[in-house]
């Protein structure tokens, strides 16, 4: 069983598959890990949305509330509070709708 994890970042980039999302990820036993993951959106707010709907998902992903979500812009790395937004709100949405199912 794989310990549980908190999200730390998110790196989202467009790619020729979809959108690129480069996860930053925190155990519980203070381990950092990497994992990437591409999604089937081709802009970034709906990447963002099925990113949290993915992740609320795993049984491994305890949080993404403090989670930065960072975006390339201008040769810059810079963080995006709106994509962020989408990306809890997805993850706490799709959360709710399994605990109604439950």
């Amino acid at each position: 069983m794989r310990l549980r994890a908190a999200f730390e970042q998110v790196f989202l980039a467009r790619g020729s598959g979809g959108v690129e999302a480069l996860l930053v990820l925190v155990r519980e036993s203070g381990a950092r890990e990497r994992e990437t993951l591409v999604l089937a959106a081709s802009e970034l707010p709906l990447a963002a949305a099925l990113l949290g709907r993915t992740l609320a998902r795993r049984d491994d992903v305890e949080s993404v509330a403090s989670c930065r979500v960072r975006v390339r812009r201008g040769g810059a790395l810079v963080d995006d509070a709106a994509l962020g937004e989408e990306l809890r709100s997805a993850f706490d949405g799709e959360r709710r709708r399994a605990g109604d199912e439950a």
